[in-house]
């Protein structure tokens, strides 16, 4: 570990970690991450093992994320609203205790799909909070200037995670059974939390006010905001594409695992590992590279939805892992890209429900595209569920691109790293509604 940030600080790559604050919360993030990816392996494991169904698989994943798509707009104005450190101890006290439960019920022999389906929706319920709040406190950690590369290197901290997650997941099932990855993983959750512990808080960027008054109201004017910006708009569109039929990895990657490749637990994990692989060397290019621009984005996006018609396509292990290397690197491009967009043109003040959109375009969108996957692999074939789900994720890059054509035509400047103008609260209604660049 120590080598690893020693070498990144020594090169561009690495220019957050030159933060004292940011430097410790990267190191205790790649800790719990590789806990995080070690569950979701296990409970995927777990659930296909209990039920031979991969529409309970999709029903798992789509109430964990259930959660997200209903409250993580609420969670992205509490991030804006209370202090953002103490809320992560919170948010990652209760995922510890989470997996904890999980662990229990697998350890004793007495684990029923119908626990697996209550602790999914308790997780989403954790994450429709921790996830806007810890994307928005990166932006604490770092000034602005150095917000493109401290993103980059959390999503490289994201998947290092998913690299060696689901590897030791899969070698932690197969020598000591699933309840001993549940127990691994609440144990890595003390990496954030002491990380937290040991930050300056003198040296974090707090936003110098924070919101108050009605949430319905907040939530609603930074809606408004990214929809009147047609910079944000066409980001939002493409991540609403990607996120609700792209990003179904808890339940494609296990159904391509045991109905197309037929791989043990072991080989379950290479496929998580492969994907992870892929997303840690672009999130390594991408910490060298500038702000994000358009092109970037609707390039990452269509290969994305290549890749992912290509892994349906596949039956042969090696092959399917080089694929989902090519869908995880793809795929942190055009998350990393955006998120940097996002939070770049975000106030302070408004980065957490900046992040909640995203959050809820991703993750909060997913049920339904996992509920559908789960579906048609169960009445169709498994093959044309990853492959519909590719061509859905092309569907989007096209209509983003056509969006991203129209406007240009009309003369619209897309400076998609340009920090913009909040809206005046004190303004009379519509007033604050023309939002220009800041010169």
């Amino acid at each position: 570990m120590a080598g690893l940030l020693d070498a990144l600080r020594g090169g561009g790559a690495g220019r957050a970690l030159g933060i004292r604050n940011f430097r410790i919360y990267f190191a205790g993030l790649m800790v719990s991450i590789s806990g995080t990816w070690m569950q979701s392996t296990a409970q995927a494991w777990l659930v296909l093992k209990l039920t031979d169904s991969p529409l309970a698989l999709g029903t798992v994943a789509a109430l964990q994320s259930l959660p997200v798509m209903l409250l993580t707009l609420f969670g992205g104005a509490v991030a804006d609203r209370l202090p953002r450190r103490k809320l992560l101890y919170v948010t990652q006290g209760l995922g510890a205790l989470q997996a904890v439960a999980l662990g229990a019920l697998a350890l004793h022999g007495i684990a029923e799909v119908w626990h697996i389906y209550v602790l999914a929706i308790g997780l989403g319920l954790i994450n429709a909070l921790d996830n806007p709040v810890r994307q928005s406190f990166i932006g604490e950690l770092v000034p602005v200037s150095v917000l493109p590369n401290a993103i980059a290197l959390n999503s490289m901290a994201q998947n290092l995670g998913r690299i060696l997650g689901p590897t030791l997941g899969g070698l932690t099932i197969a020598g000591f059974g699933v309840g001993a990855a549940f127990f691994i993983n609440a144990a890595t959750f003390s990496g954030t939390i002491i990380a937290l512990l040991l930050l300056d808080p003198s040296a974090l960027h707090v936003a110098g006010t924070r919101p108050r008054g009605n949430v319905f109201r907040q939530i609603g004017e930074a809606a408004h905001f990214a929809w009147s910006q047609p910079s944000i708009l066409v980001l939002l569109i493409g991540a609403a594409f990607i996120g609700m039929f792209g990003q179904n990895f808890a339940t494609m990657v296990p159904l391509v695992a045991i109905y197309l490749v037929h791989a043990d637990a072991a080989q379950f994990g290479l496929l998580n590992s492969g994907l992870g692989t892929g997303s840690m060397l672009a999130a390594f290019v991408m910490s060298m590279s500038g702000p994000p621009s358009i092109g970037r984005i609707l390039l990452a996006g269509c290969c994305f939805a290549l890749f992912l018609v290509a892994v349906s396509q596949s039956s042969w292990l090696p092959l399917s892992c080089l694929f989902f290397a090519g869908v995880g690197a793809s795929v942190i491009t055009f998350n990393a890209s955006v998120q940097t967009s996002m939070q770049m043109q975000a106030p302070p003040e408004m980065r957490g429900r900046f992040a909640s959109m995203l959050h809820l375009l991703g993750a909060g969108s997913s049920p339904i595209g996992q509920l559908l996957t789960g579906a048609v692999a169960s009445n169709a074939a498994v093959w044309f569920a990853v492959g519909l789900n590719g061509v859905m994720c092309a569907v989007g890059m096209l209509m983003a691109g056509l969006y991203f054509l129209r406007k240009s035509r009309q003369g619209t400047p897309f400076a998609i790293a340009t920090p913009l103008q909040a809206p005046d609260p004190t303004a009379p209604k519509g007033a604050s509604l023309a939002i220009s660049p800041k010169r």
